[in-house]
Order: C-alpha cells, then sequence, then structure tokens
C-alpha cells in the first residue's frame, strides 16, 4: 500500500501588489482536479471510478491515507499525462509519485 500525505501545505504567491505572501496551497481541490482532468479522455464508467476515488479522498482531507496499488495508480496516471505544472505543485507531485510504500498486516481476530 501507498501512505499519501492529503495535509495543506504553504507556497509563496505574489500578491497584485507585487508584495509576497504565504498562502495554503489545497491539496485536495488539487487532486480531485486532476483526478478528473479533461486530458485524462475518461470515458463514462472510468470518470465514474475516478469520481469515487475523489470521494474518499475528501473524506480524508488533511489527514494521510493508506491506498490500495490500484487506487494510487489511478492518482499517479494524472500526473504522467496532465502537463503545466509549477514551482507551488512540487510539494504535491513529490508527495504522489514519491508516496511511502508501506507493509499492511492483516489483522487476527481474537
Amino acid at each position: 500500500m501507498k501512505k499519501l500525505d492529503l495535509k495543506k501545505y504553504q507556497v509563496e504567491v505574489v500578491t497584485e501588489e507585487g508584495k509576497k505572501k504565504l498562502v495554503d496551497y489545497d491539496v485536495m481541490q488539487s487532486l480531485v482536479g486532476l483526478l478528473l482532468h479533461p486530458d485524462l479522455k475518461l470515458n463514462g464508467l472510468a470518470l465514474l471510478e475516478q469520481n469515487e476515488l475523489a470521494g474518499k479522498l475528501i473524506l480524508n482531507e488533511g489527514k494521510e491515507m493508506l491506498l490500495e496499488d490500484s487506487e494510487y495508480e489511478k492518482i499517479k496516471r494524472p500526473f504522467d499525462v496532465v502537463t503545466g505544472f509549477n514551482k507551488n505543485d512540487v510539494e504535491l507531485v513529490r508527495r504522489v509519485l514519491k508516496a511511502e510504500t508501506v507493509e499492511v498486516a492483516e489483522k487476527k481476530k481474537q
């Protein structure tokens, strides 16, 4: 399984006045947008599956989440297809593409 960090992080932006300030990067909004991005050319069934996964991510907003391999591959795919990432996206890309692999043992019933 993969562990994905869904917590917000801070990025530096330039205001209309030309001043730099720190703002929260909305990891959830970015991931959901990528999962449903038009460049993925999702058919109807794939769109519904991606939307279901987006719902699971939303339920874990601000936390870390364990993903089955199949779920992780669905989250990782947009990072291979979509272009136009920028400096503020570096941490998001790192979190997804370098997500920690964790071993999970089945809990025995007593």
